[in-house]
């Protein structure tokens, strides 16, 4: 998990600069590009004489975040608007998600358009149902109206086969080796879209995805075959049992209910009524992919390596 905070050494008027990524992997914390951030400030007019010394605290004021005699920005005051910095090799700021050397991986068997097809255009269907099922108060606008479910992207549906979580970069290889042994073990099958359902129910759904039918006996000895592959690399063992299914949506917290109940109905009756039945999904391939986290963007699917099943 990737978690922008302020960090305390750096001053509020260089806000933008003070954004600092910290890392939670495996018991530790890593702050992220301290040293790039101590370098912008040692390069800053106003505040490079300050590094030696340490900052020091406002002397007027309770909040202790003012440096030196910064005057306070009134009551009602705009925040000025600073664009983005750029870390080294152009990337900037706002698009740093997460440490460089812990990557968030899963494995899973990739879609054809068809099926993409099919299960976007169920989505756009719901979104008479779903949009505006959860408002919010701005003060200049009052009641805002949201879409009740983020829908996930057509280029992001998948079935997962495993979930990794934060793997280190030097562990790429071996979990290459364990695919590839995977793969030559397993053969060729065929799935078809199945029924819609929805977690945890019906009437208070949380995630909508649609099933697969077809070859599922020898779908689940392959998910079983990558799940003993990944506990020899030392993952968890998976212990719920292995069901199939593309994740279509999920409802956001704060939906009143009785949207709840209305999107959970109709995504059930979505399937059926949306046409495109023996949607066939063929899996010839495992795909290694990278889950990238933006804080202001949605997710982005990295695919890092591909293997033939056979």
């Amino acid at each position: 998990m990737a978690v922008m905070v302020r960090c305390p050494c750096i001053p509020c008027d260089l806000a933008p600069l003070a954004r600092v990524p910290l890392r939670f992997a495996k018991g530790t914390i890593e702050l992220i590009g301290y040293d790039y951030w101590m370098q912008r400030l040692s390069e800053h007019p106003r505040y490079s004489a300050s590094l030696d010394s340490g900052f020091r605290r406002n002397d007027v004021g309770s909040r202790g975040n003012d440096v030196g005699d910064r005057p306070r920005r009134s009551r009602g005051a705009t925040r000025r608007e600073v664009e983005p910095v750029l870390l080294p090799g152009g990337v900037s700021d706002e698009e740093v998600e997460e440490d460089a050397l812990y990557w968030r991986l899963f494995v899973a068997v990739t879609l054809p358009r068809r099926a993409i097809r099919v299960l976007d255009s169920m989505a756009r269907s719901m979104r008479a149902v779903s949009y505006g099922g959860m408002q919010r108060r701005r003060p200049s606008r009052g009641a805002v109206a949201y879409d009740a479910v983020r829908w996930t992207a057509p280029e992001n549906m998948h079935i997962t086969l495993k979930f990794l979580g934060d793997v280190h970069q030097d562990d790429l290889p071996l979990l290459k080796e364990e695919l590839d042994e995977v793969a030559g073990d397993s053969a060729r099958l065929m799935l078809e879209l199945g029924s819609n359902g929805c977690f945890p129910g019906e009437r208070t759904p949380r995630i909508l995805w649609t099933g697969m039918d077809g070859d599922l006996r020898r779908m689940s000895s392959l998910a079983t075959r990558l799940d003993g592959a990944m506990v020899r690399c030392g993952f968890p063992a998976e212990r719920r049992e292995f069901q199939p299914h593309v994740t279509v949506g999920r409802v956001r917290s704060g939906t009143q209910q009785r949207v709840l109940a209305a999107i959970g109905q109709r995504w059930l009756e979505a399937r059926a009524s949306g046409g495109g039945n023996d949607v066939g999904v063929p899996v010839e391939r495992m795909v290694l992919m990278r889950s990238r986290l933006h804080h202001n963007r949605p997710t982005r699917y990295e695919r890092l390596y591909e293997v033939g099943l056979g």
